[in-house]
Parts: C-alpha cells; structure tokens; sequence
C-alpha cells in the first residue's frame, strides 16, 4: 500500500504526511466555541422566557462537563477568546432569528440545548 521513499532511507511516506495531516486538522476550540455558543443561545432563551430557567441550569451544568473535556485535552484553549466569539456568533444568530418568521424561536432554543446535552451525554463517558 505504501511505497518507501528511496531519498528516506526507508522511511514510509506516510511517517512524511501523517504529521502534516494533524496539523490541517480543525482545533478543538473551534468545537468548543460552537458549544459555548450553543449556552449562550440557552442562557438568551431563559432571559427572553422561551425556555424554563431549570433548562438554563441543566445547560450550564452540561456546559461545565464539555469545558472540562475539551480544556483537559487541550490546555492551550484560550476561554477568554472563546466567550468573546460565542456572544458575537449568539448576537448574530438572534439577529438572524429576530428578522425572520420562518423559524420558530422555542424550536431554535430546544435545538441548542438538546445539542449541549447531546455532547455532555457523549464526552462523559470517555472521560
């Protein structure tokens, strides 16, 4: 499957590109923003009564699971810049939402939070 390099001594390509795959691959605070995000949508529900202040609690605990996964994998994660981003895409989700009728509002925070609990569900687990 694999030929060796001639010029490598014998080295397999793959030991070549496998190192560059990793690098191309997406960084894990970009999962972390979407899920940080995902509470802030939450969080902006309870405040505009769409969803009951004990699914904003349910949230933030599954939020907490999730933040501890994701920073114990990669300790690099600046959380700082993560909320910064999270409350920018939530602004502009509600924008979109608010200029829109074709999208029930409850439907849009139920999804957010199933998604939170969803990721919760799946890390715990693994942890």
């Amino acid at each position: 499957m694999f030929r060796l390099a001639r010029s490598w001594r014998g080295f397999p390509y793959c030991a070549v590109w496998l190192p560059l795959l990793v690098y191309s691959s997406p960084h894990l605070s970009v999962y972390f923003r979407n899920y940080y995000t995902e509470y802030q949508v939450v969080k902006e529900c309870a405040a505009r009564a769409k969803l009951p202040p004990e699914d904003a609690a349910s949230a933030r605990a599954a939020l907490e699971k999730i933040e501890a996964y994701y920073l114990h994998r990669d300790s690099t994660i600046n959380k700082a810049d993560v909320r910064a981003q999270a409350i920018k895409n939530k602004t502009a989700a509600f924008k979109m939402l608010d200029q829109t009728d074709k999208v029930d509002p409850r439907e849009f925070c139920l999804g957010s939070l199933h998604d939170l609990l969803g990721e919760s569900r799946r890390i715990v687990p693994a942890m």
